[in-house]
């Protein structure tokens, strides 16, 4: 069953956007333009590809179950398969300390260009 809500009506989320404005200055002013989905995973394709057509700036896709080592194997499969998508994940047991880790498991799917030129707005480097 698909459950979907924008960010910023939901204040667990609204919290954890406000807490990575360090990491990710953007997205604590677009909460209304980012969408929460619970979904199938089998469902993925169809809306991960309706997210290039939507007004969202990003769709969190929420996998309650997942482990960190799933998240990532779909992650790698998803930004192979998707040119346009950049797919980033987030699990609470992965945390590297800073305190920027969701607060359940997640796949994050954001426009690759968009979120390039906003990488270049802040100085974004991601080390390598």
């Amino acid at each position: 069953m698909l459950k979907a809500k924008v960010a910023k009506e939901d204040n667990t989320w609204a919290k954890y956007f406000a807490s990575i404005r360090g990491v990710c200055p953007w997205s604590y002013n677009l909460m209304d333009k980012i969408l929460i989905v619970q979904t199938p995973e089998n469902c993925m394709k169809t809306w991960s590809s309706v997210f290039r057509a939507s007004k969202y700036e990003a769709c969190v896709y929420k996998f309650p179950e997942a482990n960190p080592q799933w998240l990532i194997n779909k992650c790698e499969e998803l930004n192979a398969a998707q040119e346009h998508s950049e797919w980033l994940w987030s699990h609470p047991e992965a945390d590297s300390g800073d305190n920027t880790s969701t607060h359940i498991p997640v796949l994050i799917q954001q426009d690759r260009e968009k979120l390039t030129e906003l990488r270049k707005k802040v100085g974004y480097t991601d080390g390598t």
